[in-house]
């Protein structure tokens, strides 16, 4: 249990998670085994968590790398695993339009820009939810043990950046025997948690912070406020995806967003989709090894109002050692709510 804790606190940190009751939850349970039934054939690589770098180069040594340190956990000798269980990919058609992919995306800045500012009754707070999966991952000795950890987040901030987190983990999903035996051999938990966290005046998450920027160029370098330099564009398309979880932005602020995407080198235009909650939408993708092997991380826009319905990454060419079939879905993140509400007691 100990050393399942510790990958947990390493990968994982806390973001904001859904509890809503029984009938709330049944319905995300629904939702899920939806997305898993087409093809579990795919995934593996660690939880998202905030502003966290999972160095997917590190599965081929075995060793799972985080913030410098590493932790690698043993596995038995006994014959390899199955296929870890990952959701079916999403149905690409053409992109919605011919133009480059910056072009269109600053369209669809345009088109934010000119949507209505949210109503904000006396008292409220930005709140936010989210339906999210990652796959846990652990290597040793040329061997792989993978769990799908499906979550359900929840946020409440303050302009004063006080707030609430809550994160709910569902029962992890198993893709074989094998995987749920060592899992539970390690101490892993095999049915739902959820942690709740509060936060004072000015703790409310360790990164943005503040008035969200409006214009693309000081958002940019808001965004990477104390961090070194990114090691690839694709790292903010990462920090959007990140932000777009914790954060309500105004029409103003999608346009900043989607313009400073337009900016990035690489971006392409996957292609119009319906994301996992059945919404229709346009996706732009970044292929980039930046984190050691080749990926594809794909943000998905409402070109109704420019607004962000989804992230993604997946494997596209080689997984190394992990216990996956290419091309495989490694995350996701499905924005479902963002509005102003009251604060919960």
């Amino acid at each position: 249990m100990k050393a399942i804790d510790e990958v947990r606190q390493l990968l994982g940190g806390l973001d904001p998670t859904r509890n809503t009751g029984p009938a709330e939850d049944a319905r995300h349970e629904r939702d899920l085994a939806r997305i898993l039934s087409v093809d579990r054939t795919a995934g593996a690589a660690g939880r998202a968590t905030p502003r966290r770098r999972f160095v997917l180069a590190a599965a081929a040594a075995g060793v799972v790398a985080v913030a410098g340190g590493a932790v690698a956990i043993g596995i038995d000798r006994q014959p390899q695993p199955a296929y870890a269980a990952t959701p079916a990919l999403l149905d690409y058609g053409p992109p919605a339009s011919a133009e480059p992919a910056s072009v269109r995306l600053r369209r669809l800045a345009a088109v934010a820009a000119a949507q209505p500012m949210p109503p904000r009754p006396a008292g409220t707070v930005e709140h936010l939810e989210s339906a999210n999966w990652f796959l846990n991952s652990s290597i040793s000795g040329g061997r792989t043990a993978s769990a799908v950890v499906p979550q359900q987040w929840e946020s409440w901030r303050s302009d004063d950046d006080a707030g609430r987190m809550v994160r709910k983990d569902l029962p992890p999903i198993f893709r074989s025997d094998v995987d749920r035996r060592q899992w539970q051999k390690w101490g892993g938990r095999v049915d739902s948690s959820r942690e709740v966290r509060d936060y004072a005046a000015g703790e409310f998450y360790r990164g943005f912070r503040g008035e969200v920027p409006t214009d693309a160029g000081v958002l940019r370098d808001w965004l990477r406020a104390g961090t070194s330099a990114p090691p690839a564009p694709v790292q903010y398309l990462e920090d959007v995806a990140q932000l777009a979880g914790i954060r309500l932005l105004n029409p103003a602020q999608r346009a900043a967003v989607l313009t400073l995407l337009a900016d990035l080198p690489g971006i392409t235009a996957a292609g119009t989709v319906t994301d996992r909650a059945g919404r229709a939408g346009e996706a732009f993708s970044i292929t980039s090894d930046a984190h050691g092997l080749p990926a594809q991380y794909t943000v998905i826009v409402d070109p109704r109002t420019g607004t962000l319905l989804g992230y993604e990454e997946m494997l596209t060419t080689t997984a190394g050692k992990l216990n996956v079939t290419i091309p495989a879905v490694i995350t996701y993140r499905s924005y479902l709510k963002a509005e102003y509400a009251s604060m919960p007691r």
